[in-house]
């Protein structure tokens, strides 16, 4: 039986970017036919507003999680500010005179940070930063299956068996394995961030508890001790920036979806024996069939990917209304 395997060969690192004359000139002597399919214009040209749409999505999606993660982190800030001006104002007596001064640094780093808070959660929102990555990786990757289906539904007449096979091989080493392979490393990078955002809901309750226990029993004893009670308006500010952490970046609903996607397309490529067997007794609807299936499954996990995304804006709605909390006492 003809290697198609062999000629395609296995996955590299950069095999998710679409360089049709690259590959060509890899598969020019091991593949003459594949190789001047890949060099028609319209994979060539698929391939180009592919790579244009991925790097206009990268460059949004990096926008995006930058200034929304700056507002989460200022919102903490200002929240733990006011914590600290709240400590400060019941250490009166122990302060002095340094009491007024502290409280009026204070509130003006409050109030920078509020204000830096707000201007990255208007750019977030008025600059519509995550509607632009949405409709970009939306169309990068629908330039990516359009290149493949069409390499696939390129027909030769008669029909050329091993032409068919290199399609597949190509096919399963450029989409199927790199979409595993992707799909694996995200699930793992998901669930590491799950468990950061999991530590810090978990310290925010033990510093909580710390705020009411011993705020409530030293207090007894000493009045300034009271101002430990400011802990639970820190532990508060803590609880929401692990809330919208978990909002923005969708931890552990993109974990367990890149899970399913990986597993079924790891049950799909279970199939690719049968594939090649159908393709070497003559069938080409096999490998279409086949192709479209894959196709269909990633279509799938775009879709509740930008259904994952969509609903972070409840995480911006959420930040913002933290941040107003932060400034006015709430």
């Amino acid at each position: 039986m003809f290697d198609a395997a062999a000629v395609i060969g296995t996955g590299r690192s950069d095999d998710y970017l679409l360089s049709p004359v690259e590959h060509a000139e890899r598969l020019r002597a091991s593949a003459p036919k594949l190789a001047a399919l890949l060099t028609h214009s319209a994979p060539m040209e698929l391939a180009r507003q592919y790579a244009d749409a991925d790097a206009e999505a990268v460059a949004a999606g990096v926008a995006f999680k930058r200034w929304l993660t700056r507002a989460n982190w200022t919102v903490l800030v200002t929240a733990t500010v006011s914590a600290v001006l709240m400590a400060v104002a019941l250490l009166e007596g122990r302060l002095g005179g340094l009491t007024r001064p502290l409280l009026a640094v204070l509130a003006l780093l409050g109030v920078g940070t509020g204000a830096i808070a707000s201007m990255a959660l208007f750019r977030v929102k008025e600059g519509r930063l995550l509607e632009n990555w949405l409709t970009a990786r939306a169309r990068a990757e629908t330039k990516r299956l359009s290149y493949f289906t069409w390499l696939v539904e390129e027909f030769a007449s008669p029909i050329d068996i091993q032409l068919d096979l290199l399609k597949l091989e190509y096919f399963r080493r450029y989409q199927l394995d790199l979409q595993i392979a992707y799909y694996r490393i995200r699930r793992s990078d998901h669930r590491s961030s799950a468990e950061r955002t999991l530590n810090i809901a978990a310290w925010s309750v033990v510093v909580a508890a710390i705020a009411s226990g011993a705020a409530g029993v030293l207090g007894a004893m000493m009045t300034e001790w009271a101002a430990l009670g400011s802990l639970a308006v820190f532990a508060a500010a803590l609880q929401g920036f692990a809330a919208s952490r978990e909002a923005i970046n969708q931890d552990r609903r993109n974990a367990e979806r890149y899970e399913r996607s990986a597993v079924a397309l790891q049950g799909l490529r279970e199939r690719l024996d049968d594939v090649r067997a159908g393709i070497t007794a003559g069938s080409r609807s096999v490998l279409i069939e086949y192709v479209a299936a894959v196709q269909d499954q990633l279509s799938l996990e775009h879709r509740q990917w930008l259904e994952a995304a969509e609903s972070t804006q409840t995480g911006v709605a959420r930040l913002d209304k933290a941040l107003q909390s932060a400034l006015h006492g709430d």
